[in-house]
């Protein structure tokens, strides 16, 4: 599965753990792991965002003060640290 993640998220250097999930066609709560694996074996990491990339979707930033620590969730960005192999 570690491989099936990394050609998806290669490609495109990065993307919400949510679409990441529906493009491999499992749930976020099931890519989780795989994804905290990834990140321990340095080929990947987390770029936290609270709007999902739009404002026009966002219903508020809240109070600042809400999260001490973000929460890795459907929305974080995940960004592939592996460079695109160049066929020969």
């Amino acid at each position: 599965m570690h491989d099936q993640i990394m050609e998806v998220l290669t490609p495109r250097r990065m993307m919400s753990v949510g679409n990441l999930a529906s493009s491999l066609e499992i749930e976020p709560r099931e890519l989780q792991p795989r994804l905290d694996q990834l990140e321990a074996g340095g080929r990947i990491r987390y770029a936290l965002s609270k709007c999902a990339g739009s404002c026009s979707s966002c219903s508020g930033c809240g109070d600042e003060a809400e999260a001490a620590e973000p929460v890795v969730d459907e929305t974080a960005i995940v960004i592939s640290l592996e460079m695109l192999k160049e066929e020969e």
